[in-house]
């Protein structure tokens, strides 16, 4: 018969060589051990005798029995009544040994007993009902299925009219039950209900059992509605358990387990669906039961606690719907008592500790004392001790464990405690199936934890997992959940605070929108709705927008605080922000009502807040800007002394071990403060104290990036507004935080158009900083920070595309990673997104894990990589802005002069690189940023918007004058203002008697990047001076791209082919007839030379094959349509014949023999002009994908002009490359279209300056 069972195991009975001590107990006569352990069983059962001993005694008489009588006929009955014995016994005392000798009883007896026999149905069910018990203690699954195996066989062996199959068949049913809420398979729950309902259908109403199959199918559908939310098996489950309750007499022994039932039935309704009614209900169901059951049960004495904490809970419940504070006291009184009752070593010890650390946690969140919460602390970790790993009650004593931490966090500050509280969290999620019901809880609390530390440290991948958290438990709660609201705001709360970081105006819509959703939810009297309230009007302060805003965020503020008792430890915050609110009002109003009121409740909120408290550094913060409000309007020198006293006590109160983020705004805070005092007294001693200050807040590097360049600016800007106060290295090093902290503010993170956005408001710093290092003489200074400052964007899309060979030798598993997430970076982060939105919780919002926030999750991982690799030894620059010794090409690859340009409202200068490497600087004294300005908007308005031929006068500038050919002088001013000053400081204004010209590499900045200073010169006087007769120019976006290039053709490429592809009449594009005929002089050209080519004309030059043909050929030419998309320049493209090949399309060509382009098409050389520091044209991105050499076009150029510069630039170029005349790092490209221009000029007359100025030359 163990097949029958199917154990796998066995237990050994207790000791039977007891023999010794029965022959000398007067009770236990050898010669009747059988009899006189039935006569004592039936004393103790009887109740004659409440002595234990009564019960040892049988025990031991039965044992002795069972040994001396194994060969008689019924063995099998008395192996069973030992069995019993040992179980009842187990009762009493929970000695493990009692349950593992009852189960080796019992599995003996059905071992010796046929299937046949009548008995062994009975046997079967109390064999498992042992491994049921021994599977409640040990919670060992196996023990759990071969209980399931031993009721299934007795089920199968009991006819349907027996009267204890309904029994069995409960009892089946039960461990069905149990099984699936250890392991969750929703197909055990399903056999458990179909079982119960067979049970219940074969029992009559009058039937004993009746309410035992009932309230155990009750029990089935409360857990199937746990598991799948069908409110309709609640409501079955409810009608079950009242049945049960009815059919029950009061003084059955069943009635206060059936009450306990039916309260645990209305309680669970309560939570889903908030009816009132329920509670209420449950509450005097479970005060019912509690009556009914004696304090200490003799063979159960778990019936007393389970029901004082069940009706604990359910007040508990009750008081976090009402915050009516007797409830959560009876609540923590009955969870006490049934702690009490119960022994340590009590199995059910641990779920008894575990709520009455709930209750200490909601009596903290309501009076704030630290002592509650220790104790809510103590009991939560004793219960997560004494708890089994694999027990299915683990998860939510972890969570509510991480909750207590979190608690303590936020009241002391400990950092420790916030890390435990994630850690629980995080386990708790991990050990919760998503089909459960309380994997919500579990996801909300793991991101509240998960935000709390972003609070603390700032680090971005804690807001975006918090968000994932908190969206995920939204998603899996129903709509009318009552924890949907808490859920919600929670959400809300993560997605403002990732606004406060990143500033992504979409995070903050979401914000508002979910809580509102709250708000509405939540109904007047809730405890909760206060905390609602004052989270949406966090969110609209964020807005910073209009009054209205302005009003509803007060108006929420005072409702909260109206809400809530002044004991009550969130009230300071909430009348903080009011504080803030009041104090932003009469900034704007100067009412001066408003800033009393103001005052009055920061001061408020400081009283309220016990010393030392966390929050107080948010509560000084606000009645500081009070303070210095009320200063700035009153000038009363005692209110900017306040304020600097409470930002002090609030920096003091920060842990900076932490890296707390705070320490970044306070020390801001602060430094606004100081400035305002500063201005009053003028003393060195508060000056150092503001440079002080904003230097900390720069350089604190979990702090906001904006505010830290907010500080950093701050700090440069009263250095230089005071230099008998400052020192050139002081200046310097506040130029240095700002252009250090640049790379942050331009984030992978963000799409293309947010990073555009950010890179065109940091122009004026980097030229601010460009001009402090000229003025003090550190030129290679200037040129290391307009490097490092520049074409941001274009040095991200570089960085991701470096090779990692050296990376790969000394670690290669960290090379691995950065190659992973630069691929995927490389697929993304030049894309442009709106969100994925969905809608869920009754309000739209994004989908879990959106594109936004998939490109965000990368780039903190590839920062975090960054991280680990620069704390490698000899990697602690990589990839980090270059300085200026390895910017420079090598000694003898650079043939000529490179020249910045900057321009700044304080000077501006020509910096200059010479061929040797030496750094110097040319102050240009004619031209200022108000001329340099002007001048581009003129050129812009006349030339690169199409209305070069407009005859109007030019305007703004005095000195410039209004001609009938404005192009003459804004060449003209060009020269006289730049060019000049450049060319004679280097003695290059002069004609030259050589055949080869000096070379010029043009790199300007600001204002000067669309001016063709290629073509500067005097044109109205035949003889006047002209750029192109004393240089060849070139121009580069950044020194870098210069010196890849350099290096790249320090030994020059064989020209081994070109591709050619022309467009004479694309799709939707103005027909280009002439590009026929420069694509067949070009072949000609190339083919009379040698050269092999490949030309794909029209309908034949698609996206496919150009994107594949091209990384044959190291020589590209590209006749066709250009266009610049102002709106995202990495969607600026070439017009091929199915569609167009965007900046996007060549970042992911990679051609490592790429050398030398010419694109012959409209604007390819033509930046963003809202963003020109970026040099987002196609010719950039040409030398970004790997090109060293690009012919571009400034703007649309002549149909007919292209073959005479295309024809008269290959053959020059051939020629140098075939006259051994080219240096080292030279591709000869600048002197070809050089020529070619020069050619043009011939053609078409000097002064058509639309046809030949716009060929430009980029790289080498």
């Amino acid at each position: 018969m163990a097949d029958t069972v199917g154990l796998s195991f066995q237990f050994p009975l207790p000791d039977a060589a007891v023999s010794q001590h029965a022959a000398t107990s007067d009770d236990v006569p050898l010669e009747s051990p059988r009899e006189l352990g039935d006569l004592l069983w039936a004393r103790y059962k009887a109740g004659k005798s409440s002595d234990a001993s009564i019960l040892d005694k049988s025990i031991q008489a039965t044992q002795i029995a069972v040994n001396l009588e194994h060969m008689s006929d019924d063995h099998a009955q008395l192996l069973s009544d030992l069995g019993m014995r040992l179980k009842t016994r187990f009762k009493l005392n929970y000695a493990l040994e009692d349950l593992n000798g009852a189960i080796s009883a019992f599995q003996r007896a059905v071992e010796v007993t046929s299937d046949e026999d009548s008995s062994q149905m009975v046997r079967l069910n109390r064999l498992g009902v042992a491994l049921f018990q021994h599977f409640d203690r040990m919670g060992k699954l196996d023990e759990l299925n071969a209980a399931i195996t031993a009721f299934s066989c007795a089920v199968e062996l009991t006819p349907d009219a027996h009267p204890q199959k309904p029994s069995f068949l409960s009892n089946c049913g039960a461990s069905f039950l149990r099984r699936f809420e250890r392991a969750g398979d929703l197909e055990d729950i399903e056999r458990a209900i179909a079982i119960l309902r067979r049970a219940d259908e074969l029992v009559s109403d009058d039937h004993s059992d009746k309410q035992q199959c009932s309230t155990t199918l009750g029990n089935s559908l409360v857990r199937r509605f746990e598991a799948t939310g069908k409110l309709e098996d609640l409501e079955q489950a409810i009608l079950s358990h009242r049945r049960a309750v009815e059919l029950t007499p009061d003084d059955h022994p069943n009635k206060p387990f059936l009450f306990n039932n039916l309260g645990t039935s209305l309680l669970t309704r309560f939570e889903r669906t908030g009816e009132f009614d329920d509670i209420e209900q449950a509450i005097s169901t479970y005060q019912r039961a509690v009556e009914l059951t004696p304090d200490r049960h003799p063979e159960n004495i778990k019936d007393k606690p389970v029901r004082l904490c069940n009706l604990g809970n359910a007040f508990l419940d009750r008081f976090r719907r009402t915050g009516e504070l007797n409830d959560l006291e009876e609540a923590i009184s009955l969870h006490i008592r049934a702690v009490e009752l119960t022994p340590d070593d009590h199995p059910d010890k641990p779920s008894w500790l575990h709520n009455l650390g709930c209750s200490f946690h909601d009596r903290f969140e309501r009076i704030g004392e630290l002592e509650v919460l220790e104790q809510a602390i103590s009991a939560h970790r004793r219960a997560v001790e004494l708890t089994p790993c694999n027990h299915p009650e683990k998860p939510s004593r972890l969570s509510n464990l991480g909750g207590s931490y979190l608690l303590r966090f936020k009241r002391t500050g400990e950092l420790q405690d916030l890390e435990q509280a994630v850690s629980a969290h995080h386990r708790a999620v991990e050990l919760t199936p998503d089909r459960r019901p309380n994997k919500p809880s579990r996801l909300s609390s793991l991101g509240m934890s998960l935000l709390a530390r972003f609070e603390c440290t700032g680090d971005l991948e804690d807001v975006e997992q918090s968000i994932t958290a908190h969206l995920r438990a939204v998603e899996l709660t129903p709509d009318r959940h009552p924890d949907l609201p808490s859920r919600l705001s929670n959400l809300g709360s993560s997605f403002r605070r990732r606004f406060d970081r990143t500033e992504e105006f979409e995070d903050l819509k979401q914000a508002i929108s979910l809580h509102r959703r709250a708000v509405e939810l939540t109904p007047d009297g809730h405890p909760d709705k206060p905390m609602w309230l004052n989270n949406l009007g966090n969110s609209l302060s964020s807005l910073g927008g209009t009054s209205d805003d302005l009003e509803e965020a007060i108006s929420f503020y005072r409702r909260a605080i109206e809400l809530t008792a002044d004991d009550h430890p969130r009230k300071p915050m909430w009348l903080s922000h009011l504080c803030q609110e009041l104090s932003d009002r009469f900034r704007r109003t100067k009412e001066p009502e408003d800033i009393t009121s103001a005052i009055s409740a920061g001061q408020r909120a400081i009283h309220l807040s016990p010393e030392g408290h966390p929050n107080l550094v948010q509560c000084y913060d606000a009645l500081a800007g009070c303070f210095q409000y009320r200063f700035d309007y009153y000038s009363d020198i005692d209110d900017i002394n306040q304020a600097v006293y409470l930002l002090k006590n609030a920096v003091e109160l920060i842990n900076i071990a932490d890296g707390d983020w705070r320490l970044s705004t306070c020390l801001f805070n602060l430094s606004g403060a100081q400035a305002r005092l500063f201005k009053r007294t003028q003393t060195k001693m508060d000056f150092d104290a503001i440079v002080e200050s904003c230097t900390k807040s720069a350089l604190h590097a979990s702090g906001d990036p904006f505010l830290r360049l907010r500080s950093a600016t701050r700090c440069a800007r009263i250095l230089s507004d005071h230099p008998s106060f400052a020192t050139a290295d002081s200046l310097l090093s506040a130029h240095s935080h700002i252009i250090a902290i640049l790379p942050e503010i331009v984030w992978l993170g963000y799409d293309i158009h947010r990073r555009y956005e950010e890179s065109s408001q940091l122009d004026e710093l980097v030229h601010a900083a460009v001009a402090a290092a000229v003025t003090a003489g550190r030129f290679g200074q200037a040129v290391e920070w307009l490097e490092a400052g520049r074409a941001l964007i274009w040095s991200q899309i570089l960085a991701l595309r470096t090779p990692l060979d050296e990376l790969q030798d000394s670690h290669p598993e960290l090379a691995k990673s950065l190659r992973t997430v630069q691929q995927q970076l490389k697929s993304s982060t030049h894309s442009t997104f709106a969100r994925d939105d969905d809608a869920f919780g009754g309000v739209d919002g994004p989908e879990v894990m959106s594109a936004a926030d998939r490109l965000r999750g990368l780039a903190i991982k590839y920062d975090k990589l960054m991280k680990s690799i620069r704390a490698c030894p000899g990697f602690e620059d990589f990839l980090r802005p270059k300085r200026l010794e390895s910017l420079v090409p090598s000694p003898g690859l650079m043939s000529g002069h490179v020249i910045f340009i900057n321009v700044h409202s304080s000077r501006c200068d020509a910096i200059v690189i010479s061929p040797s490497g030496v750094t110097t600087a040319i102050p240009l004294l004619d031209l200022s940023l108000k001329r340099a300005t002007e001048l581009q908007r003129l050129w812009t308005e006349h030339v690169m918007d199409g209305r070069a031929s407009a005859q109007r006068p030019l305007g703004s500038v005095g000195d410039i004058e209004g001609e009938l050919n404005p192009l003459k002088y804004y060449l003209k001013h060009t020269w006289t203002w730049i060019v000049q000053p450049i060319l004679e400081a280097l003695d290059l204004a002069k004609l030259t008697q050589n055949d080869r010209l000096p070379y010029i590499i043009w790199c300007p900045t600001g204002p000067l990047m669309q001016l063709p200073l290629h073509a500067a010169g005097i044109y109205d006087e035949p003889d006047g001076p002209r750029v192109y007769d004393f240089v060849v120019s070139s121009y580069i976006p950044t020194l870098s791209a210069l010196a890849r290039g350099i290096h790249a053709v320090a030994e020059p490429y064989a020209t081994r082919g070109v591709l050619i592809v022309t467009q004479p009449s694309t799709p939707d594009h103005t027909p280009l007839p002439g590009t026929v005929l420069e694509g067949n002089r070009l072949r000609d050209t190339l083919a009379a030379s040698g050269i092999t080519s490949k030309w794909l004309n029209n309908e034949f030059a698609t996206l496919h094959e150009v994107r594949i043909i091209m990384k044959e050929y190291p020589w590209i030419h590209l006749a066709c349509h250009g266009s610049q998309n102002r709106e995202d320049a990495t969607q600026s493209a070439f017009h091929l014949y199915d569609g167009p090949l965007t900046l996007t399309d060549l970042m992911g060509t990679a051609a490592d023999n790429a050398e030398l382009a010419f694109l012959s098409a409209c604007q390819t050389a033509v930046g963003d002009k809202e963003v020109p520091e970026e040099s987002a044209h196609l010719a950039a991105g040409m030398l970004a994908v790997g090109f060293k050499g690009v012919i571009a076009t400034m703007w649309s150029i002549q149909d007919a002009d292209a073959p005479i510069v295309v024809e008269a630039y290959y053959k020059e170029l051939l020629a140098l490359r075939s006259s051994g005349t080219l240096g080292k790092g030279e591709t000869g490209a600048a002197y070809a279209l050089h020529e070619a221009t020069r050619v043009l000029r011939e053609t078409a007359g000097e002064t058509s300056f639309m046809r030949w100025v716009p060929f430009v030359h980029f790289g080498i």
